[in-house]
């Protein structure tokens, strides 16, 4: 039905050449690496360490995790930490090659053969053509909100209008009020989940309560005027459809929980605490009528509804498949030990088969690794066999869907707003550009103002300028240096790399104590005359700023943007350091460290020679809108997967811990009197009741403690796997969609960056 798999060979055919060269290139680096590491790390004093690296055959397996991007161990000797240091940097990249050219050569093929067949039955334009209109316009798409009905009863239009923000100034700041008191409740419903804070701040939650409330009677008036209803003609009809929509539900969901616990103290709501303040985290979801995120998802399947069928059916038969076959070879091992996972029946002694119980419990370990991600590494033999394959082929494969979901809701944000009326980009502008690259264009072929001092300043600081920045060609307008200004700049960039290297070495604690700690060492000169240089070149750049174009002709725009900040505080943190000890500061050994940390900054001042940090604010205005709804849309994953995560994990004994007088299990006493055991207790809670302080949650304490593991898990990386059911459902829809999801504000900030400065080039180039 879907030929996935047919395409597969037309992959490897039409990308035989390079995926030979390729493949080829990372054979020898694995074999290399693997044989490296092996010579390193087979007599290392840590037995795990030793026995991973014991043969070259076994040094193969962590080192082709290490070559997918994975660290599963870390206790190495020097030698293997520079080893595995230049697998990070280098060759992990090289050796991604082939799996990339797989993986993007299947979506190449596939999305070919999709408007083919969409050409033939529909003549031209393929799939969600939304550059014509097919992605859904509607103005809440685009961060803004429909007129009120005409026809509706003033009143009603008035509420309408308050509550979606749009007629007047009030309804914008009402709006404004609404979103702060949605991230203040949120933030207190977190914190209310630390153990001794579970009353504070109640009188906020009071307030926020009956001023949801109050809106909610407000949408509920005003749904009459409400566009979204105008097929509807009944009023009473309008006010039930609103009170099942989806934003309806949302915000009952944030009240009623509230209402039920103070009405009926002692009820089920009121025993039911813990789980009811987590609703609360749904507020969140009201932002979604201001800043669509979440409700554009099932456009996002819809425009990419044919791709996403084929490459989900090859995604899910490759995660069907390698569950079957992990599961094979793991579920009669018992030689690979594991901590004691309680939740699947093993208190003590477990081994790998106690997590592959079954072909259930295989699917939720695959489907982490299918992310490229490897938290488990103690398999057999034969899984390792099985793993290689699934880290060669399979991962690239099933990315292609939660990429395709990701690229298909950046595509929708990105079209929809074109519909919003915005600045336009002045001509000759790029997309990010702020007042700065306005007002340089402005400036650009006019002549720089004399200086107020006389000719004689004048000229010095011409010279000056041209000796720092080159002389620009006014016919050509390159940029060209003399041999001393070109020998200068050498030697700042390298005086730039030496503090930074002095910076590292100096917090070696072997090469400070053989440098000497006294004051007057070797590093101690090199930073005096280091300070002597920076602020030579500092006072230079602000009296040629006169002169400089980048500088606006103005030495208080060199003072205050990218460059002249930098500049500064490479020296700043010295003086202030020179000026406390004069004044008979005693400087501690914590405060010395900060301020030799400081010179880090430096490393900063190479963007006088290559362009990164200071297009930032141009990076984050080019993607604002994407930012916008996505930006919201992660939040609301992290917060409300980290609260799922608190609820099913909060006291799961597989990451319990009880003092050792604890039996693990019930046992009857020599009175006859059963006792309780750890891991007998439904939670760790109920544990410390019966032994106080001798039980010990380690993981998802509170809502603080589990957003911080959902942050590590939606980063790719899963340091914990032994879930209970609810946790397993979790982690499986982070690894299909979540993970995806969650990583488009970043992504669009790195598509950005890279148009931005590939936009910068041409005038940066020297």
């Amino acid at each position: 039905l879907t030929h996935a798999f047919r395409s597969f060979d037309d992959v490897l055919r039409s990308s035989s050449d390079v995926l030979l060269i390729a493949g080829f290139a990372a054979l020898m680096m694995w074999i290399f690496f693997s044989a490296a590491l092996h010579v390193t790390e087979r007599d290392n004093p840590d037995g795990e360490m030793a026995d991973y690296y014991r043969t070259v055959p076994h040094a193969m397996w962590v080192t082709l995790l290490n070559l997918s991007g994975e660290a599963p161990l870390d206790k190495y000797t020097t030698w293997g930490k520079i080893l595995t240091g230049v697998i990070g940097i280098f060759a992990t990249a090289l050796f991604g090659i082939p799996i990339g050219i797989l993986g993007a050569g299947f979506e190449e093929l596939v999305e070919e053969r999709i408007e083919e067949a969409e050409a033939e039955e529909n003549g031209e334009g393929g799939e969600g053509d939304v550059e014509n209109g097919d992605a859904q316009t509607d103005p809440l798409l685009v961060g803004g909100s429909a007129p009120a009905l005409e026809s509706a009863p003033q009143f009603e239009k008035a509420l309408y209008d308050i509550t979606e923000g749009v007629g007047s100034s009030f309804a914008k700041w009402f709006e404004v009020a609404i979103y702060v008191l949605i991230f203040i409740t949120v933030a207190i419903g977190i914190i209310q989940t630390v153990e001794g804070h579970e009353d504070d701040f109640s009188f906020m939650e009071w307030f926020a309560v009956i001023v949801f409330t109050v809106e909610y009677i407000m949408r509920f008036i005003g749904a009459g005027a409400d566009p979204a209803f105008a097929h509807i003609s009944n009023p009473l009809l309008k006010r039930l459809r609103f009170l099942v929509s989806f934003y309806s539900l949302v915000d009952l969901a944030a009240i009623v929980p509230f209402y039920a616990a103070e009405a009926l103290p002692g009820s089920w709501a009121d025993r039911h605490d813990e789980f009811l303040r987590m609703l609360r985290l749904f507020r969140l979801l009201k932002l979604d009528k201001y800043v669509p995120s979440i409700s554009l998802i099932d456009d996002v399947f819809r425009l990419k509804k044919d791709m996403l069928i084929v490459t989900g059916f090859a995604a899910g038969t490759l995660w069907v498949i390698f569950s079957s076959l992990l599961y094979v070879g793991e579920y009669h091992d018992t030689e690979n030990g594991i901590d004691p996972v309680p939740v699947y029946g093993c208190d003590d002694d477990c081994t790998m088969s106690d997590r592959f119980r079954s072909y259930v419990d295989s699917l939720v370990y695959t489907c982490i690794h299918l992310t490229g991600d490897y938290p488990i590494i103690e398999y057999s033999s034969w899984s390792r066999v099985f793993n290689f394959f699934m880290v060669i082929a399979a991962v690239g494969l099933v990315s292609i869907p939660s990429g395709l979901v990701a690229n298909g809701f950046t595509e929708l944000v990105q079209t929809t707003n074109r519909h919003k009326k915005g600045e336009e980009i002045p001509t000759g502008g790029n997309a990010g550009d702020d007042w700065y690259e306005v007002k340089l264009r402005e400036l650009e072929g006019e002549p720089a103002p004399p200086s107020k001092l006389g000719p004689a300043v004048d000229g010095w600081q011409i010279e000056v300028n041209e000796f720092l920045n080159g002389e620009v060609n006014p016919r050509t307008g390159e940029t060209t240096h003399t041999c001393q200004s070109t020998s200068f700049r050498i030697f700042m960039l390298t005086l730039i790399v030496l503090n930074v290297l002095a910076v590292l070495l100096e917090t070696v604690p072997e090469i400070d104590r053989a440098v000497g700690n006294q004051a007057g060492n070797a590093f101690d000169v090199f930073e005096d005359v280091s300070i002597f240089f920076f602020t030579l070149e500092y006072a230079l750049r602000l009296f040629s700023a006169r002169k400089s174009l980048e500088a606006l002709y103005s030495p208080w725009v060199y003072a205050t943007t990218f460059y002249g900040i930098v500049d500064f505080l490479s020296t700043a943190p010295w003086y202030v350091e020179r000026i406390l000890l004069a004044s008979g500061f005693q400087e501690s050994a914590d405060a010395s460290t900060i301020f030799r940390i400081f010179r880090i900054f430096r490393l900063l001042q190479l963007e006088d020679f290559l362009v990164a940090f200071r297009k930032l604010d141009n990076v984050f205005r080019a993607s604002k809108d994407v930012l916008k709804a996505t930006g919201l849309m992660a939040v609301i994953i992290w917060v409300g997967c980290g609260a799922l995560f608190f609820l099913f994990e909060g006291s799961n004994p597989n990451f319990r811990e009880c003092d050792d007088s604890v039996p693990l299990r019930g046992e009857y006493d020599d009175n006859g009197t059963w006792v309780p055991g750890c891991y007998d207790f439904e939670t760790t809670r109920d544990c410390n009741e019966s032994y106080p302080g001798m039980c010990e949650q380690t993981s998802f304490v509170n809502m603080p403690d589990s957003l911080y593991y959902t942050a590590v898990f939606l980063g790719g990386e899963w340091g914990l796997v032994d879930f209970t059911w609810g946790g397993r459902f979790v982690c499986m829809f982070l690894c299909l969609i979540g993970i995806a999801l969650y990583a488009i504000p970043v992504g669009s900030l790195f598509d950005s960056f890279g148009a931005v400065i590939g936009l910068a080039e041409d005038e940066d180039e020297e």
